[in-house]
């Protein structure tokens, strides 16, 4: 193994340099495919396909958060296609990927939620618990 991949942030740097591939992975680590589906497994807890489609679409959530189209995304991000990120995105998070979206501009503003009179007083003076 080697040893200066150890923090997530590491191995998120590996996964987009190899375009979230883990044969491409291990190359880059300098160890078998194999050794990297171990050390998956034993660290992780899950395979490095699993771990990289995750990461794929959580990286996918905060492209489209910040405004970007399913179909840069997916460019960004090596999926085969737009249809397989919403697939993908959709099974991660059960909600397709546009309802992340921001809002636009043009849309009109969601109505505010009504609280109750008694509920925005105990936010405004929680009651203090005694110890």
């Amino acid at each position: 193994m080697k040893d200066d991949l150890v923090t997530m942030k590491q191995w998120e740097e590996v996964a987009r340099e190899a375009d979230f591939t883990p044969g491409k992975m291990a190359v880059l680590c300098s160890i078998s495919e194999r050794q990297l589906q171990r050390l998956f497994k034993q660290h992780l807890h899950c395979t490095p396909r699993r771990w990289l489609r995750q990461l794929q679409c959580r990286l996918a959530r905060q492209l489209i958060a910040r405004g970007l189209s399913n179909k840069s995304v997916a460019a960004e991000l090596h999926f085969s296609s737009p249809s397989h990120l919403c697939r993908e995105f959709k099974k991660a998070f059960g909600i397709s990927p546009q309802s992340c979206a921001p809002r636009h501009s043009g849309d009109q503003p969601e109505a505010p939620h009504k609280i109750s009179k008694e509920s925005w007083d105990a936010l405004r003076h929680p009651v203090e618990k005694e110890l």
